[in-house]
């Protein structure tokens, strides 16, 4: 990896204001790490097209360097704006995630989502390297191809042993590791420590929920998770 650093964060939901602070505590430099999002950056936050231009212009500048991975929330965006029969069912579904968040958003930019559909479906639903690999949700086998789509961005399962696996998706207080359990074990923030070789380290802390906004830096192979609280007001 020569060196280079990889950042991980997951879950913006458009919390940009949020997402730009743990850039900055993770000391992100986008000339030479390496940024990997894993999903779900529309839908329910208070600045969703800012989050998606914020993104695009980092995508452009960082190339490879810069991984968007798809969730659930991007999948869902697509589904209800993709010309099929069943197009009013999936925007039901996209609605009732908070969808007409994301539309409103960008008309209030004078832009509509549709235009940048292309720009979503090159997302990928997995990313693969040496030492992890990265998905929305979660995996089951190991080899990421051999995962229903359905498993990679709406999935909850903890019970994998596998290559370690990087996700978001589920909201837990504070970022946890899994191997082979139902249990999770907490991470402490801050600390440096190896990186496992296999199991799940779930990243989603509920940001636009009120909670935290975690990521995680990853330097050859050893690790820390670091965290900012959210600035989202619940009830505002």
């Amino acid at each position: 990896m020569n060196g280079e650093r990889v950042v991980v964060i997951t879950d913006i939901h458009g919390c940009l204001d949020d997402c730009r602070r743990l850039l900055d505590k993770m000391e992100f430099d986008k000339s030479r790490d390496r940024l990997i999002n894993l999903g779900d950056t529309i839908d329910r936050g208070p600045q969703i097209y800012e989050t998606f231009v914020f993104l695009r212009e980092l995508k452009e500048e960082m190339g490879e360097r810069c991984v968007l991975i798809r969730g659930n929330h991007e999948q869902m965006m697509l589904d209800a704006t993709r010309k099929s029969l069943n197009r009013r069912n999936y925007k039901d579904l996209w609605y009732l995630n908070s969808g007409e968040k994301t539309v409103y958003s960008f008309i209030s930019h004078k832009h509509k989502i549709n235009e940048f559909r292309d720009w979503y479906e090159e997302m990928p639903y997995f990313y693969a390297e040496e030492r992890f690999l990265c998905v929305h949700a979660c995996l089951k086998n190991e080899n990421p191809k051999k995962n229903s789509v359905e498993t990679l961005i709406w999935g909850r399962d903890t019970d994998y042993t596998g290559k370690l696996v990087l996700t978001g998706h589920t909201p837990y207080r504070v970022p946890v590791y899994f191997c082979g359990k139902k249990s999770a074990d907490p991470i402490a923030e801050g600390m440096w420590a190896n990186l496992p070789e296999k199991g799940m380290i779930a990243l989603d802390t509920g940001c636009v929920f009120g909670n935290r906004l975690s990521g995680l830096v990853i330097e050859d192979d050893r690790f820390k998770v670091l965290s900012i609280r959210s600035s989202v007001v619940q009830g505002g």
